[in-house]
């Protein structure tokens, strides 16, 4: 089903890290999922008058708040490939994100009156009233939720799309919700005791729940949370795979929204390859991370004196010396600047982003350690943290 829809409705859909692809997704199944919320929120409000329950009521409301949810993610869609203008010069495609936080927003909504409204109820019982049309009603909804649950999902998945994750989250959160609902109006038939308020009230504590965690999930995009480690390995060894390419690091990705990515790196390169023939690789591997990833990249040479047998040998020893302080620790842009009286070791050390330790107490442990080395050498660091 989902494989038909993508072929029916989304042109070349296999292309995700296409922007117009994404959009395509986004809208696609955005309307799929207000036509479906619509449909459900006619039925169940019709149930819960036929029935006088608070729970299923509640429920019509949540699905009430999906269809603002949906729209505000079809918005969100669209609005994040408009193109970029003088005042966004990275683009609108963090108004995915944004989308995602008004549909957190509109679901702690609903949450919070859902909970007043069973508060109440529990203080001031109200009558059930029982029917198999409403169970059937029921029973229907929950499977047209999980069927937008798969829906989204598979979207999701295929884009890498945290609002459509959400989104299929929310359809799995509203299915049990209203297998709690049937439960309870079960219940009461079997025994004749109404625990309609008190399911209503666990209900809107499962939806406060999830509004919380989509709200947590999106802020954590919007604030720049580190970037998936696979991906960045995946970087890294095609940059590797260049001859001239003997190391990566400080590299740093700014997300703007899908689609929207910019990164900066630097690669050492060999300093006895002529400057031009080594500026063209670097202008070709730009180009195929623009192709293959779809992210802007701007790369710094950092030249290597591979033929310096003293410096190669030194590096290492430096290298495994920090190492033994932390083995997360690593250093970079090494080199030695050769004088009468001594010599200086000019290094960067890459720490942790999370790493606390004092930059001045790491720099005279490492100064400490080389000087076992020999006591001519002298360190000159740049304690780096590191942004993946």
């Amino acid at each position: 089903m989902f494989e038909l829809i993508c072929k029916a409705f989304i042109k070349d859909y296999r292309n995700t890290e296409d922007p117009l692809v994404r959009e395509k997704y986004g809208t696609v199944f955005s309307m799929i999922s207000i036509f479906c919320n619509i449909l459900m929120v006619v039925l169940k409000l019709i149930i819960s008058f036929i029935t006088n329950s608070i729970s299923i009521r509640a429920d019509a409301l949540n699905n009430l708040s999906d269809v603002g949810s949906n729209l505000a993610t079809l918005f969100g869609f669209r609005l994040s490939n408009k193109h970029p203008d003088s005042d966004h010069p990275y683009g609108h495609g963090r108004m995915e994100y944004v989308a995602g936080m008004v549909v957190s927003f509109l679901i702690l909504l609903v949450a919070f009156e859902a909970i007043k409204e069973s508060i109440l109820k529990i203080i001031s019982p109200n009558s059930l009233n029982f029917t198999y049309a409403s169970l059937a009603a029921l029973l229907v909804s929950i499977l047209i939720k999980l069927f937008m649950a798969y829906m989204n999902g598979k979207a999701s998945k295929a884009i890498d799309s945290p609002t459509l994750k959400a989104a299929s989250q929310d359809s799995v959160n509203d299915s049990l919700m209203t297998l709690a609902t049937l439960v309870s109006l079960i219940f009461f038939y079997i025994s004749g005791i109404n625990i309609d308020a008190f399911v209503g009230l666990v209900v809107s504590l499962f939806v406060l729940k999830a509004g919380i965690e989509i709200f947590r999930d999106v802020l954590d995009t919007i604030l720049g949370k580190a970037p998936d480690r696979e991906l960045i390995h995946e970087i890294e060894a095609d940059i590797m795979k260049h001859d001239g390419v003997l190391g990566v690091h400080d590299l740093i990705l700014h997300d703007y929204g899908p689609g929207h990515k910019f990164m900066s790196l630097h690669a050492e390169v060999d300093a006895s390859i002529p400057v031009m023939e080594t500026h063209d690789m670097i202008d070709n591997i730009e180009n195929e991370l623009l192709e293959k990833y779809y992210i802007l990249t701007s790369i710094h040479m950092d030249p290597i004196d591979t033929k310096d047998e003293t410096a190669n040998i030194l590096r290492e020893k430096v290298r495994a010396q920090v190492r033994e302080i932390n083995g997360s620790y690593n250093i970079h842009d090494f080199r030695i600047v050769r004088g009468t009286t001594h010599s200086n070791l000019v290094f960067d050390v890459l720490i942790p982003a999370d790493d606390r330790i004092s930059h001045e107490e790491l720099k005279k442990k490492i100064c400490e350690k080389v000087s076992q080395i020999d006591p001519s050498y002298k360190c000159v660091i740049q304690v780096d943290h590191s942004f993946v």
